[in-house]
């Protein structure tokens, strides 16, 4: 066995140590189509306001907000609202609903909603704010929105943890989910709708989100995390929402982060990042990504962004792929490594145009954020490709680029996997 396939196995044993609790989720798992309202038209916006039910929070109802659309809406014409596949779309931390993200999906023939998972309605917090504001705080500080009176708990590290001793139910990733499942059920349950070709996306923490409810809800035929993933418990950045160190600590863990949920999720992923992500770094999103058993994308040029988390025109294509039995992307195996060499399987319907070994020699007692990326050529033989791994190469992975232009990685191995 080589020390890539031990090294996963281990992490498949790791996991078997604390399974997945389905009979938590078990209410939530019902699949209920909410109760909704539509809301006001916006000026300079095509997609709709929709208001629909959340879950109970500390015993009350919640109402959660979303944009919708779809090409009928988006063209005045509601004779191509027939027989469409469709996306639910999830935000990152700081985030909202986006009508511009429904609306770029609605513009490739799908139908798409966008919630606001942490309790927000459509409302600007920040009204017409100045020049001075704007330098002061930045878009992503303004990009905040009013909180609806009903909307459950927005995602602060208080109500991310367990720590305090809330309800588990009352905790915001449970909140999130049942927002997301519901948001589903309610997609599916509209007429120009095919309940059986739907997709998942998020970005950052809807990337995270994403894997959480990859095991949950089956129905999806595809998820796209972004950046997200699991295992965030073993990054120090995080410690705080995790409740590090705590009592509750194991128990979040098992309820809440997503390595529990994918191991049992049946629903085929891709994984995209950078390999330099400040958030996700390559020490937890590579074990996610194969416990997953998901396709990967890496680009160590990708910024991290909402805009920058839906663009990648790979995002589309695998979830076309599996929606529309379009070409699918080109699958790139497990690195292996043999002497000086690396090597991974190759298998495309597509012509391969380019292939590229990409690695870092990282830096002594730096970050992955700060590690420089660079990549050599590689040799594309039948079905498969291979490279000299440069010396001194603490982690590596194989990009290609077929003849759509569309970009597949593998995933990454790890030389140095102490690197956090």
């Amino acid at each position: 066995m080589s020390k890539f396939a031990f090294g996963a196995a281990l992490i498949l044993y790791a996991s078997a140590l604390c399974a997945f609790d389905s009979g938590f989720w078990s209410d939530i798992r019902k699949f209920p189509v909410p109760e909704y309202r539509w809301g006001e038209r916006e000026s300079g916006k095509k997609a709709r306001q929709i208001f629909y039910a959340g879950e109970n929070y500390k015993g009350e109802p919640t109402e959660v907000f979303a944009y919708y659309c779809t090409p009928g809406i988006l063209k005045g014409d509601p004779s191509l609202d027939k027989n469409l596949p469709a996306v639910v779309c999830l935000h990152g931390g700081g985030g909202r609903a986006y009508s511009e993200w429904v609306e770029l999906w609605a513009s490739r023939g799908y139908a798409a909603i966008a919630m606001d998972w942490s309790g927000n309605g459509p409302e600007p917090f920040y009204k017409n704010p100045t020049p001075q504001m704007r330098k002061k705080y930045g878009n992503y500080h303004l990009e905040k929105r009013v909180h609806l009176k009903n909307g459950g708990p927005d995602k602060i590290p208080s109500t991310v943890s367990l720590a305090d001793g809330k309800p588990e139910r009352d905790a915001w990733a449970y909140q999130a989910v049942g927002a997301i499942i519901r948001a589903h059920s309610l997609l599916r349950s509209f007429k120009e709708v095919d309940a059986d070709r739907t997709a998942l996306t998020g970005i950052s923490w809807g990337g995270y989100l994403t894997c959480l409810v990859s095991g949950i809800d089956g129905r999806f035929k595809a998820a796209v995390p972004v950046y997200g993933c699991g295992f965030i418990y073993e990054y120090g950045r995080w410690d705080s929402n995790v409740g590090k160190g705590g009592k509750s600590e194991a128990r979040w863990i098992e309820l809440f982060d997503p390595s529990k949920s994918l191991e049992v999720a049946k629903v085929p992923m891709l994984f995209v990042n950078a390999p330099v992500d400040p958030w996700y770094p390559l020490s937890i999103w590579t074990k996610s990504a194969r416990l997953a058993r998901a396709a990967t994308l890496l680009d160590s040029e990708m910024k991290h962004g909402h805009s920058a988390g839906w663009t990648p025109p790979e995002i589309e294509a695998f979830i076309s792929s599996k929606l529309n039995a379009t070409p699918p992307l080109p699958e790139l195996g497990d690195i292996i490594l043999k002497g000086s060499h690396v090597g991974c399987g190759l298998s495309s319907k597509t012509k391969i145009k380019s292939a590229r070994l990409y690695y870092t020699l990282g830096d002594e007692g730096g970050n992955w954020e700060k590690f420089k990326w660079e990549s050599v050529p590689a040799e594309i033989s039948a079905g498969a490709l291979s490279a000299k791994l440069p010396d001194g190469a603490l982690a590596a992975y194989f990009g290609v680029v077929d003849e759509r232009g569309l970009r597949s990685s593998s995933n990454a191995a790890i030389f140095s996997p102490d690197k956090k």
